[in-house]
């Protein structure tokens, strides 16, 4: 087993008897891969050669998006349609196309993978991995049931988490499959404070807070909440290094290996 996936495993444990402030700060925060990797001259976003590299560039684990396509398959992708991706050459809505479809989609020659392809892949290479369930779909009952069909049979020694914004769809996750752990995104709208405090409610392993609104005091009501807090997206080294002082548990960024060295 690997460090990320003890560590991982041992905040899963941790939660609802919260481990001493002590405890969890001596430990280096998990960096995630947002997307994989991004930024010029990287490989398109959510796709294997993009995992592959955060993998490289020293990440513990990869954050993706996941939707459901035309004809009922998850697959990764972060919009609704394929227009920015492809840069404008296919503005086509991926819940309009079926998977034989969807994957010959050229995206700087790679192609949109399907989750399961995704797991595959991190299984192999010991990462651990974030699943976002996108919530701007067509039917995001759809999404919640496909993603339960798939991690059914997930396998606790690898670390998996899996992630929303929507409330709603975190807690119908959970009443399928209870034990596979889960996390409440939340976004720095005007409902934070609200989401931050509905975690324990949900019944979420985690929380994960965008960067501009992880303060001290909303980190230290998380930590006596006994959740894991893995904030997103930090791509500043002295940002990073000021997050892992006061304790966070994960780092999801676009950068790995740059905030790898800023932790150093």
């Amino acid at each position: 087993m690997t460090w990320a996936e003890q560590r991982f495993r041992r905040s899963a444990r941790e939660t609802g008897r919260a481990a001493s402030s002590r405890a969890r700060a001596t430990r280096a925060p998990l960096l995630f891969g947002h997307r994989g990797v991004r930024g010029e001259g990287a490989p398109a976003e959510n796709t294997l050669a993009a995992f592959e590299q955060a993998a490289a560039q020293g990440a513990d684990g990869i954050e993706l998006d996941v939707r459901v396509c035309g004809s009922g398959e998850l697959v990764a992708l972060h919009d609704p349609d394929l227009a920015r991706v492809t840069g404008g050459a296919d503005p086509r809505a991926a819940a309009a196309l079926p998977w034989e479809e969807l994957r010959r989609v050229d995206l700087r020659g790679d192609r949109v993978p399907l989750l399961s392809e995704v797991l595959a892949f991190a299984r192999g290479l010991r990462l651990a991995v974030n699943i976002e369930m996108k919530r701007d779909v067509p039917d995001r009952t759809a999404v919640v049931l496909a993603t339960a069909r798939l991690v059914r049979a997930w396998d606790p020694r690898h670390a998996l988490l899996v992630s929303s914004f929507d409330p709603v769809m975190i807690a119908s996750l959970g009443a399928l499959v209870p034990a596979v752990p889960r996390a409440l995104l939340v976004h720095r709208s005007r409902y934070h404070d609200t989401a931050v405090r509905l975690a324990p409610a949900l019944g979420a392993l985690a929380a994960h807070i965008e960067r501009t609104i992880a303060s001290p005091e909303r980190i230290a009501l998380l930590k006596r909440q006994g959740r894991v807090i893995n904030v997103w997206t930090v791509n500043d080294p002295r940002e990073a290094q000021d997050l892992a002082a006061l304790g966070v548990d994960g780092l999801i960024t676009d950068a790995p290996r740059r905030i790898r060295d800023a932790l150093a």
